[in-house]
C-alpha cells in the first residue's frame, strides 16, 4: 500500500498542490480497502470500551493531570517502524464531538502578525471554543521560558495556527509540544469561515511520529458506549490510511488495534497475526 518508485519519480516532478491532492486521493483509495480488508467486531469492540470505562469508574485518583484526561484513545501497534513519517498533524473527523462547551474545551490559534484583524473575526463569528488567539511574534515575548511554555501547553486542549507559520513554531512553543506531540493543525486564517472553524471541535487531530505504536483521541468517559463505538470506526478507518500510504508500509506491517485510557492497560478489539503464525496454527 506504500509508495512505490515509480510514485516517488513522478511527485519529484509535480507542483506542491499537486503533490497533496495526489496523496489524498490515494490515501482515499487506501480507505476504501481497507474497509473490505480490515473487518471489525462491533462486540469485541464495545467489550472493550465497557471494560475501559468500567475500570475508569473503579479508579479513584488525586493526581489532576489523570483527572483532567479523561479522553479514550485509539491505539495502533504495527510490527515495524515506518521509514518515513510526519509530524504533521492530520484532521480526523469525527460522528461525537469530543471537544465541547459542556466538557469545558477551550482552543487556542496563532496568527501571523498583526493579530487584530483575525482576532475580530473570530469574535465576530462567536466561536465559544475559541477562546484566546495569540500573535506569532508575541509568542516569545509572553512566553520566554520553559516554564512559561509548559503553561501554555496544559492551559489549552487544542492548538492551532495559521498554515503560513506553520513551520516557524517550534522554536517559540518549545520542546514540551513536540515531544508530547500536541502540534498546532495549520489553518488558512486568511480567508477561513465560520463552517469552518466549527469543524475543527468535530475533529481529532492524529500525529504520526515515528512509531511503531500510535495513539489518537477518540472518546470521552462522558460518552455513551455507543457515541465512543461510532467514533472509534471513523478514526480507525481514517488514521490506518495515512500510516500505510509511507514508503515500506502495507496491510501486513499492522499487529493491532486496541483502545485505552492514559493510563490503563490497552484491551485489544483486533489482532492480525502474521503469515509465520498462520502457518504455525495450521499446522498444529
Amino acid at each position: 500500500m506504500g509508495k512505490n518508485i515509480e510514485q516517488e519519480k513522478v511527485e519529484k516532478n509535480q507542483t506542491k498542490e499537486q503533490v497533496l491532492t495526489m496523496k489524498k486521493t490515494r490515501i482515499t483509495k487506501i480507505g476504501q480497502s481497507l474497509r473490505k480488508l480490515v473487518n471489525l467486531d462491533l462486540k469485541q469492540i464495545k467489550k472493550a470500551i465497557n471494560a475501559v470505562l468500567k475500570y475508569k469508574e473503579s479508579t479513584h485518583t488525586t493526581n489532576i493531570l489523570d483527572i483532567k484526561d479523561d479522553f479514550i484513545y485509539l491505539e495502533i501497534v504495527l510490527n515495524k517502524q515506518p521509514i518515513r513519517y510526519s509530524l504533521r498533524p492530520v484532521q480526523i473527523k469525527l460522528p461525537n464531538a469530543i471537544y465541547n462547551q459542556e466538557m469545558n474545551s477551550k482552543f487556542c490559534i496563532i496568527s501571523t502578525n498583526p493579530q487584530r484583524q483575525f482576532k475580530d473575526q473570530i469574535c465576530e463569528f462567536d466561536i465559544p471554543l475559541i477562546q484566546k488567539v495569540i500573535g506569532y511574534c508575541k509568542l516569545n515575548k509572553k512566553y520566554p521560558t520553559y516554564t512559561d511554555k509548559r503553561k501554555l501547553f496544559y492551559e489549552y486542549d487544542q492548538f492551532f495556527c495559521d498554515q503560513k507559520i506553520y513551520g516557524s513554531l517550534a522554536k517559540g512553543l518549545g520542546k514540551i509540544f513536540y515531544d508530547r506531540k500536541k502540534i498546532p493543525f495549520p489553518v488558512n486564517c486568511e480567508n477561513i469561515t465560520q463552517e469552518e472553524l466549527n469543524e475543527l471541535s468535530n475533529s481529532t487531530y492524529f500525529i504520526q511520529g515515528n512509531g511503531p505504536v500510535y495513539t489518537v483521541k477518540i472518546g470521552r468517559v462522558a460518552q455513551t458506549p455507543d457515541q465512543i463505538t461510532q467514533n472509534l470506526l471513523a478514526a480507525t478507518y481514517e488514521v490506518l490510511p495515512h500510516i500505510l500510504y509511507e514508503k515500506g508500509m502495507s496491510l501486513s506491517c499492522l499487529r493491532q488495534l486496541n483502545v485505552k485510557l492514559s493510563s490503563s492497560v490497552s484491551l485489544p478489539f483486533y489482532t492480525r497475526l502474521s503469515i509465520r503464525e498462520i502457518e504455525a496454527w495450521r499446522n498444529k
